[in-house]
């Protein structure tokens, strides 16, 4: 099953709660883009190579680093 915008997003958005990265810097660190998160939150679309880098940073990040609660994710 393919990814929606709005999925990815709320991915995104876990993501970010989980780990207290703010939007910007995950845009940069995932994509170099510090607008992609307002982006998306205002109906920006990604390509699949896009999207599949974002879901590639989120699933990387978590396994080398651990979460504000100071757990490993």
């Amino acid at each position: 099953m393919l990814m929606t915008d709005e999925m990815l997003l709320s991915e995104i958005d876990a993501f970010l709660s989980r780990t207290g990265i703010k939007p910007t810097r995950f845009g940069m660190e995932a994509l170099g883009d510090g607008g992609l998160v307002k982006g998306l939150r205002e109906g920006r679309s990604l390509t699949l190579r896009s999207a599949e880098q974002v879901l590639a940073f989120m699933s990387e990040y978590q396994s080398t680093r651990p979460t504000k609660e100071g757990k490993a994710a």
